[in-house]
């Protein structure tokens, strides 16, 4: 490992050059566990600024190990181009989060080396398959899974000098962030004009109306970003799982003998305890029914360590889903209005329905919101036209 650690890889990392990456690669692996790859394949990734490959081997085991690749901050500086928002809190390290998630008993990739001052993590190769692409009984029961995890994940506690996660907490700053993303990004990109002052004003009083809200809220941990897509799924034998003893474990779905997974857990902050069931219940790429929807979120707040009424836990719910579709749908905008990545552009309408709706509730309490809602329709429009 030392010698891992002394490789000079700077200019290897610093550029999006996957030759440069498949070399590099093979010396680590070779170095790390003494065999050569069979073959490096490129993992799509999303609209972030990570790498991601698939390593296979023809000889021992595991055959297959998953290589992240931080890009380094010197390349992004140079790739922005355009008016950035405020900035907020950088996303430390994988470790040694993913490690403290593991000892806790949730289920994270196993790690087979992280190389920090490489940006470079080897991790348990878990597959393609995610909570999307589930449907029916199935997927229903292992949503019902997933929201055991958001429980699991909040009764945890530790130093934020040895977990950096426990120290970064949600704040008005990052409100900010998300307010200034919808003004700068969505309606600019969606609408081809800057916002006017009714909406500007209204989207700034209701912001700081909604951070007045969740100032009072606890702070628990959260993944932040616990959606389906980061929810794979790995296939066991069922005779390998203690569970299928249960009768009430659905012995004869295949379901039961899929273990649900998270990645992605580098930007887990301290939130309010709705933020996870918000990640993943109001999820742009899912197409979950309202009443599921609504029923899961309120069978799973029992569970939480804070407990609140639940209507407050619901005007929590929807302060956040408000906050948060308004940053998504600023990112999918953004990605295709600056890199021309309209890998994710489908998916602006859905976003747009589920803001109506958690928006729209709020009017209730904020009416600064009705401005917001009013404009909905017409982004959902210019967001379908055959001009975008």
């Amino acid at each position: 490992m030392p010698l891992l650690l002394r490789l000079n890889v700077v200019d290897a990392i610093s550029t999006d050059d996957e030759a440069g990456d498949r070399r590099l690669l093979t010396k680590l692996v070779e170095i790390h566990d003494g065999r050569s790859p069979n073959s490096i394949e490129r993992i799509p990734a999303g609209l972030g600024s990570r790498r991601f490959y698939r390593i296979r081997f023809s000889r021992g085991l595991p055959t297959s190990l998953v290589a992240r690749l931080e890009q380094d901050e010197a390349s992004l500086s140079g790739q922005a181009g355009h008016e950035e928002p405020p900035p907020w809190l950088p996303e430390p390290s994988l470790e040694p989060l993913r490690q403290f998630l593991e000892e806790a008993g949730l289920p994270v990739p196993r790690s087979s080396a992280h190389l920090p001052d490489q940006g470079i993590d080897l991790l348990e190769d878990v597959g393609d398959r995610t909570l999307l692409d589930v449907r029916g009984e199935q997927r229903d029961r292992l949503y019902e899974k997933a929201v055991e995890l958001i429980p699991r994940l909040q009764a945890l506690s530790a130093d934020s000098a040895r977990i950096p996660a426990f120290g970064r907490i949600f704040d008005r700053a990052l409100i900010d962030t998300k307010a200034w993303k919808w003004l700068h990004w969505t309606i600019p990109g969606l609408l081809g004009r800057p916002p006017s002052k009714s909406e500007t004003d209204s989207l700034h009083t209701g912001f700081e109306r909604i951070a007045t809200l969740l100032d009072d809220a606890p702070r628990r941990l959260a993944h932040r970003d616990f959606k389906a897509e980061n929810l794979h799924l790995i296939s066991e034998p069922r005779s390998d799982r203690a569970e299928i003893s249960d009768p009430g474990s659905h012995q004869d779905s295949p379901a039961a003998a899929d273990r649900l997974v998270m990645i992605d857990v580098q930007g887990a902050f301290m939130a309010p305890p709705e933020y996870d069931l918000v990640c993943l219940l109001y999820d742009l790429q899912a197409d979950l029914d309202e009443d599921f929807i609504m029923n899961l979120f309120a069978d799973t707040l029992s569970q939480l360590p804070d407990h609140s009424s639940l209507s407050q836990a619901a005007l929590r719910f929807d302060a956040l889903a408000t906050l948060r579709l308004c940053k998504d749908i600023s990112h999918l905008v953004h990605a295709a209005r600056t890199r021309q990545d309209n890998r994710r552009w489908h998916e602006i309408p859905r976003g747009l329905t589920l803001l109506e709706r958690a928006s729209g509730r709020l009017t209730r309490t904020f009416p600064e919101f009705r401005t917001l809602t009013s404009v909905i329709q017409t982004l959902t429009l210019a967001a379908g036209s055959s001009d975008s």
